[in-house]
């Protein structure tokens, strides 16, 4: 989930395919936070006037001809790099915000409900940071099925990078989440406290929710303690949040859990890495297949997507070939099926914690590669008890 950010003092702003109604809305919600061109651009000018112009924000009309909004933002995101693009509606449609993602928009707005983040986006890209500086890179991990141990990957993975850099583990399972149960946290604020406050979110409001893992110093926004009853989760409030956190930290772990909805869809979109946690079973690997079609429907790129087999051991049900020949796509890491994986979970405990010995710990040090150093594949085991990243 990565931009650039060049601020040079106040906004200059360039509105592309808005009717005479939206622009009446985007300047009772902007007022003075930036100077407003006088009538909207249409899309086959935008090119033109966007090079000539340079803004700092582009606010694009979605209502009007939305595939030619989807596609100039694309082409925009392409030639103007450091560009905030910004989609405006009038309504909430889960399949535009997605595709309005993958386009390079980094909001979308829904006015006039919406207002405070237009004028957020606006503020922030008048008075950011000189500095071009990246956005922290997103990482949805996605189960095959449930009970096949993507949690546990999960929360092993981000605590071994935790150590060197700025690491948060998102809790995205918003019907049964229990990723602080695996770090035996008791957290005082939770993922609902962002949603409930979203008007004045930002990187100090984030980081005041969260939970720190004394051992790992990782850093978790997990699910309420009790059930809570997620009746109208929207993918503008969700991509809000991820947003934030690519801002706040270097890795930014979302445990998507097994479900397939609003949560998983929006975290995948939005993902720079996608791994698929599955495990050397029919069931498993079917489900995968499924994951994988499902990610082929939201337009994810293949390469982004690097399948994980957990409770990995010789002889299995279903060899490794017959894993990649089915699922038309390379194993990127095994992950032994250890005991210390089930006392880990029994106390609350990083595997690591359970047994330093361990050997899937080792694994999950040697997937590490696939997110720091950005690999397609970590070698097979060989039987021995591997270094991880941080040691070679």
């Amino acid at each position: 989930m990565r931009y650039r950010n060049q601020s040079r003092g106040a906004a200059s702003v360039v509105v592309i395919g808005v009717n005479t109604h939206g622009m009446g809305l985007i300047r009772e919600c902007l007022g003075t936070e930036a100077v407003l061109p006088t009538k909207s651009t249409a899309y086959q000018d935008a090119v033109q006037i966007v090079q000539k112009t340079r803004p700092n924000v582009v606010i694009m009309g979605f209502d009007v001809d939305f595939d030619a909004a989807v596609d100039l933002g694309a082409r925009l995101q392409a030639e103007q790099v450091g560009i905030h693009l910004v989609a405006i509606s009038e309504r909430t449609d889960p399949e535009r915000i997605r595709s309005a993602m993958r386009a390079g928009y980094r909001e979308y707005v829904v006015l006039p409900e919406d207002g405070p983040l237009l004028r957020q986006a606006v503020h922030d890209a008048a008075y950011g940071t000189e500095q071009q500086e990246d956005l922290g890179e997103v990482i949805a991990i996605v189960g095959a099925k449930g009970g096949l141990g993507s949690t546990l990957v999960a929360t092993n993975l981000a605590a071994e990078l935790s150590a060197l850099y700025q690491v948060c583990l998102a809790d995205f399972d918003f019907s049964m989440g229990d990723v602080a149960a695996f770090l035996d946290l008791k957290p005082s604020s939770s993922i609902l406290d962002l949603m409930e406050n979203l008007h004045r979110l930002d990187s100090r409001l984030f980081k005041g929710s969260v939970s720190i893992h004394p051992a790992s110093k990782l850093q978790l926004l997990s699910q309420p303690t009790d059930l809570a009853p997620y009746t109208a989760l929207r993918d503008e409030d969700l991509i809000r949040i991820l947003s934030i956190a690519a801002e706040t930290y270097q890795y930014v772990f979302v445990d998507c859990g097994a479900h397939i909805d609003t949560a998983t869809l929006t975290a995948t979109t939005a993902a720079d890495r996608i791994l698929l946690v599955c495990t050397p079973d029919v069931v498993s690997v079917k489900n995968a297949w499924r994951r994988l079609q499902m990610l082929e429907q939201q337009k994810i790129e293949p390469d982004t997507i690097r399948l994980v087999l957990n409770q990995w051991e010789k002889g299995a049900e279903i060899s490794d070939k017959d894993i990649e020949t089915n699922l038309k796509i390379p194993i990127a890491a095994r992950l032994h099926k250890d005991s210390a994986c089930p006392r880990s979970i029994a106390l609350g405990q990083l595997v690591r914690s359970v047994d330093k010995r361990s050997q899937f710990h080792a694994d999950i040090a040697a997937a590490a590669s696939l997110i720091t150093e950005g690999v397609d594949q970590v070698e097979a085991p060989t039987g021995r008890r591997a270094f991880g990243w941080l040691f070679r």
